[in-house]
C-alpha cells in the first residue's frame, strides 16, 4: 500500500452535455481521494485523470495509474440532483448500485459475456470521502458499436449480430422465479441471489405509474402489465383534472385489453430472464472494426438492468429497429429490414444448436415481437405513445383505409359502450372545470390540477358555488372518488 497521496490533474471532458448536474457533480467530488483509492487498491504511487464523459444518470472519469501494465480504471459517479440530494434520493442510488453490482458480478460467474470488472464501489451517501456512492471498474477496449454501425457492409453487421445473439442466448438462461431486481445477500439473513421490488433501483421522483407499480415482485407476466395499465389508467382519471380526457383514457383501456394476447406466460414456465436497462449500441463496445470480423470486446451500463417477462426481453436491438420519427423514405428502414430477417435466421440456428430437438420459442417470440414494441413504447413514454399509437392500432386490425376509419368506429363503440360511464364522467368533469375557472379564475384553476388538488380547491371556496350547480353536482357524485 501507498503511504502518499496520488498526484491528478484536472479532466478533459469530451461530453457537450449542458446539463446543470454535470458541473454540479463534478465540483462535488473529491476526485483526489478517488484517485487514492484506486492507487492504494493496485499499489502505485500515482495517477491521472483523463477523459470525462458524461451520459443520463452519470458522470464517467478515466483514471490513468502509472503502473508497468498502463491500467486505466473508469471511476463513475452519479449525478448530484440540482435540487438536492434527499434521503429518498440516496437510498435509491444505493439500491441502484446495489443491484447492477450485483447483476454484473451474477453474469460474470454464471456467462461468458464480455463485461468490465468492478474493482470497487462504495453505497455510502458519502462514498468514505468521495463525496458520493461511486463505481470504480475496468476500462474496455474498443468504440461504441453506434459510432461504426451505420457503414457496417452486410457480412460485418452479421457478424455483429451473430455476437449480440450469443449474449441474447446467455442472458436468456439467466432466470429468477419474479420479476424485480436482482440483489446479492449474505446467504444467511438473505439469498445470496434473490430479486427485490424495482422501486429499489428506480429513481422516486420518476414516472408516477412506474412508482406505483414497482414497489413489489411480480411472478406473472399478465398480472405485471396489467397493474402497470391500470396505474396509467388512474393516472389519467386523476391528472390534469377536467381536461375532458377520454380519448386518452379509451387508447389505454384498448391497450390494456391487449395484454393476454401479446405476453405469452409459457415462456416464463423457468423464470423471468435479466434484462439490460440499456442494450443499446452505445453501450455495446466493439474491436477490429476494420478487419471482416469486427469483436464485441464488452457490454457496459448494466444500471436498471430487471428481471423481465420473456416477451419483454425478446425484442429486436433498437439498432437495428426504425426510429418512431423517421420519415416514410428514411434511406436505412430497408437496411433494418434486412437485418432483423438476417437476426431472425441467425437466432433460429443458434437457439436450434442450443437445444437440439426442442421447440425455438425465443426465436418465435423474437420473429413476433412487432405489436409488443408499439404496445410497450406507447404504454410506457408519451411521446411514443404519440409517435405509435396508430401504428400499434395498424397491427392489431390492419387498417390502411384512411376512407374508412375503423379506429375512429371502435372508439365510438367503446365510448358509447362498456366505457360508457367513464365517458360522461370525463365530460361532466369538464363541465365542472368550466364553472370553477368562471367563478375562480384560470389563476386558481391551472390547466395543470390534479383531481385531489381540484377538490381541496373547491371544497376551500365552497361557498362561491352556486347550489345545484355544476361543482356542487360534481363533490356530491364524484368528490370522494
Amino acid at each position: 500500500m501507498v503511504d502518499s497521496a496520488p498526484s491528478s490533474s484536472s479532466p478533459i471532458s469530451t461530453s457537450s452535455n449542458d446539463d446543470p448536474r454535470l458541473g454540479l457533480t463534478v465540483n462535488a467530488i473529491n476526485w483526489d481521494t478517488l484517485s487514492t483509492i484506486a492507487c492504494q487498491l493496485y499499489q502505485v504511487s500515482s495517477a491521472k485523470w483523463g477523459e470525462q464523459v458524461s451520459g443520463g444518470y452519470n458522470v464517467v472519469r478515466f483514471l490513468h495509474l502509472d503502473d508497468t501494465t498502463n491500467t486505466v480504471l473508469a471511476a463513475r459517479v452519479p449525478y448530484q440532483p440540482v435540487d438536492g440530494m434527499t434521503d429518498e434520493r440516496a437510498d435509491a442510488l444505493c439500491g441502484r448500485i446495489c443491484s447492477e453490482v450485483a447483476t454484473m458480478e451474477y453474469i460474470s460467474m454464471h456467462s461468458r459475456i464480455p463485461i468490465p470488472r468492478v474493482v470497487r464501489h462504495s453505497i455510502d451517501r458519502d462514498g468514505g470521502g468521495v463525496g458520493s456512492p461511486y463505481i470504480l471498474m475496468t476500462k474496455v477496449d474498443g468504440v461504441p458499436l453506434c459510432s461504426v454501425w451505420d457503414d457496417m457492409d452486410d457480412s460485418k453487421r452479421e457478424v455483429v449480430l451473430q455476437q449480440v445473439i450469443d449474449i441474447l442466448l446467455q442472458l436468456s438462461s439467466l432466470r429468477f422465479n419474479s420479476i424485480g431486481a436482482l440483489m446479492k445477500g449474505d446467504g444467511v439473513t438473505k439469498p445470496t441471489w434473490h430479486i427485490v421490488p424495482m422501486s429499489i433501483v428506480k429513481d422516486p421522483y420518476g414516472s408516477a405509474v412506474l412508482s406505483t407499480t414497482s414497489h413489489r415482485t411480480y411472478t406473472s407476466a399478465l398480472d405485471y402489465w396489467v397493474a402497470y395499465a391500470n396505474a396509467k389508467l388512474q393516472r389519467i382519471i386523476d391528472d390534469h383534472f377536467g381536461d375532458d380526457n377520454w380519448g386518452d383514457y379509451t387508447m389505454f383501456w384498448f391497450m390494456r385489453s391487449l395484454i393476454p394476447s401479446l405476453y405469452d406466460s409459457s415462456l416464463d414456465a423457468s423464470g423471468f430472464p435479466i434484462t439490460p436497462g440499456d442494450f443499446h449500441s452505445q453501450n455495446i463496445m466493439i474491436t477490429d472494426t476494420d478487419s471482416p470480423s469486427p469483436c464485441i470486446s464488452a457490454v457496459i451500463d448494466w444500471e436498471f438492468t430487471v428481471t423481465l417477462p420473456t416477451s419483454s426481453f425478446a425484442q429486436y436491438p433498437l439498432f437495428i429497429v426504425d426510429h418512431p420519427f423517421w420519415e416514410a423514405d428514411h434511406p436505412l428502414k430497408t437496411r433494418n429490414m434486412q437485418d432483423q430477417a438476417t437476426f431472425n435466421r441467425l437466432m433460429l440456428a443458434s437457439e436450434s444448436r442450443l437445444h437440439p430437438g426442442e421447440e425455438t420459442s425465443l426465436s418465435r417470440a423474437f420473429a413476433t415481437c412487432r405489436g409488443l414494441y408499439l404496445f410497450e413504447q406507447c404504454m410506457q413514454d408519451s411521446m411514443m405513445f404519440c409517435a405509435l399509437y396508430e401504428d400499434l392500432f395498424q397491427h392489431i386490425f390492419c387498417e390502411y383505409d384512411s376512407k374508412e376509419s375503423f379506429s375512429g368506429s371502435y372508439t365510438y363503440a367503446l365510448t358509447n359502450g362498456i366505457l360508457k360511464n367513464q365517458t360522461a364522467q370525463f365530460e361532466k368533469e369538464a363541465d365542472v372545470r368550466k364553472e370553477a375557472i368562471i367563478v375562480l379564475g384560470e389563476d386558481l384553476v391551472p390547466y395543470e390540477i390534479s383531481r385531489s388538488e381540484f377538490r381541496a380547491l373547491v371544497l376551500e371556496n365552497a361557498d362561491k358555488f352556486a347550489e345545484g350547480g355544476e361543482v356542487h353536482s360534481w363533490l356530491a357524485t364524484y368528490g370522494k372518488l
